[in-house]
């Protein structure tokens, strides 16, 4: 069990990067619009580029990690971090920075899925819940470095440095996972040949048509779709700009807030693990919890009071890591054999649904083009239409 627990907290450092690499837009979203004369569009577009790719790979991650375990598997993918954010900070125009953040959503696809796959198989089911949600909240590490010490970075050294840095931790990250962990799991033939491993991955592609056919399914990852996507549309894009061009707060106040949100989410997932209410019972919970973040996003719309608006994003924070009962309901309903393709289509779901939200963002303002709402108001608003969806969803499909 020790030997489980220091191989987890190694690949959590790859975790811990990509949510620094997933968020640090929300800090530097005001400098790469200067640098780059980019409008709001553009700009949520280039940044939720790396939610796409990251959220379209989960599947094939899901068949990968199966087939060719999970040591092989992040090790294969975690330089294109290394590559991606070296050619971020290098970018001279948008199409460069747009490849850089294609490649580090490349690189991270398999960041938390191997996480995940490690808890699930070699952990008891009723702990699974607790450490998904210490695990979850360990990666808010990379929260918080992209918070004020990125703002400070940024300030002080310019932009540039920030992804310099990371590209630096990400190749260290990899020097540990590469001396460190090991493939435990008796379910991987590792004696099969790389062909005679492709064929049984082609064949591992019809499982995910059992789970699409399951009602079910629509209605769990409808909620996972939102959820999460709506917090970080908030957190890792819009909320520099929110404070900086709305209130006329300072870069470094908006780290610094960024900062309270990454100590947040901390220990949140933590707490709700640990809150569980259990198999059977999460269901009435999450069909009025997630509510909680509809109501904060509609005041934080219309707040012209700063403090309003932090205490709005505080409890968005918090409510937000209700998804750790989500992903454990995905523990508990599916067979043995399907939990590694449910929790890749999870995280598929989560993270797709970033990128949706963080594209769709970009051109809330021409869709909601109401007389009197600022660019934020229809932001948010927006926020909080599309997580109604997703809600409604849940309740009727999900029961």
């Amino acid at each position: 069990m020790k030997q489980l627990r220091l191989m987890l907290a190694f690949l959590l450092t790859g975790f811990i990067l990509s949510q620094a690499y997933r968020t640090i837009g929300g800090v530097l979203s005001v400098p790469l619009k200067n640098e780059f004369q980019l409008d709001n569009e553009t700009l949520s577009s280039i940044v939720g580029s790396f939610h796409l790719t990251f959220g379209s790979l989960q599947l094939l991650i899901g068949i990968w990690v199966d087939c060719f375990g999970i040591r092989r598997t992040i090790l294969s993918f975690a330089p294109f971090t290394v590559i991606g954010a070296i050619l971020s900070g290098m970018a001279t125009s948008p199409g460069m920075l747009l490849l850089g953040q294609i490649l580090l959503g490349l690189g991270c696809a398999p960041a938390f899925l191997v996480c995940i796959v490690l808890i699930s198989r070699n952990f008891p089911a009723q702990k699974f819940a607790p450490m998904y949600g210490i695990a979850l909240g360990l990666g808010s590490l990379g929260l918080i470095f992209t918070s004020t010490p990125v703002a400070m970075i940024s300030e002080a050294f310019g932009w540039r440095a920030c992804f310099y840095v990371l590209a630096a931790a990400s190749f260290l990250s990899w020097l540990l996972i590469y001396f460190t962990v090991r493939d435990i799991d008796d379910s991987i033939d590792f004696s099969l040949s790389f062909k005679q491993k492709m064929q049984n991955a082609w064949q591992a592609v019809s499982g995910y048509k059992v789970l699409f056919k399951m009602r079910h399914t629509w209605g769990i990852f409808s909620l996972l779709f939102v959820c999460y996507a709506a917090f970080l549309t908030l957190r890792g894009l819009w909320l520099g700009p929110l404070l900086v061009e709305r209130f006329g707060q300072s870069l470094v106040f908006a780290g610094n807030l960024a900062l309270a949100l990454s100590i947040l989410s901390l220990f949140s997932p933590s707490l709700f693990g640990r809150l569980d209410p259990g198999t059977g019972n999460r269901y009435r919970f999450l069909c009025f919890i997630p509510w909680i973040m509809v109501i904060g996003f509609i005041v934080l719309a219309f707040s012209t009071s700063l403090w309003m608006s932090v205490a709005c994003t505080v409890v968005i924070a918090i409510v937000n890591s209700c998804s750790v009962w989500q992903v454990a309901d995905i523990r508990d309903i599916y067979p043995k054999e399907m939990q590694g393709r449910a929790l890749a289509l999870g995280n598929s779901a989560f993270f797709l649904g970033v990128s949706f939200m963080q594209s769709l963002s970009g051109n809330a303002h021409s869709i909601l083009n109401i007389n009197g709402l600022d660019v934020f108001a229809s932001v948010f608003l927006m926020c909080a239409l599309v997580m109604t969806g997703g809600i409604v969803g849940y309740i009727l499909l999900r029961r």
